[in-house]
């Protein structure tokens, strides 16, 4: 039987995953285009698929016009 919470990640869960401390978490949760997260009760969770398509939306193509020295 799946848990309802086995999609989600805690703050120490994803902080561990992107090799990051907490308070870098905060910090992005406050960002106009920040990391989506849940608060249940006090408690922040992060569901893993919108985590995955925050990163994918961060993604940048090299730029073509910088020439390597």
């Amino acid at each position: 039987m799946t848990k309802i919470l086995d999609e989600y990640l805690t703050r120490d869960q994803l902080a561990a995953e992107l090799n990051v401390t907490s308070r870098t978490l905060c910090r992005w949760q406050e960002m106009p285009d920040g990391i989506p997260h849940v608060q249940v009760g006090g408690r922040i969770l992060y569901r893993i698929a919108s985590i995955k398509a925050w990163l994918e939306s961060r993604e940048r193509s090299p730029n073509k016009r910088r020439v390597a020295a």
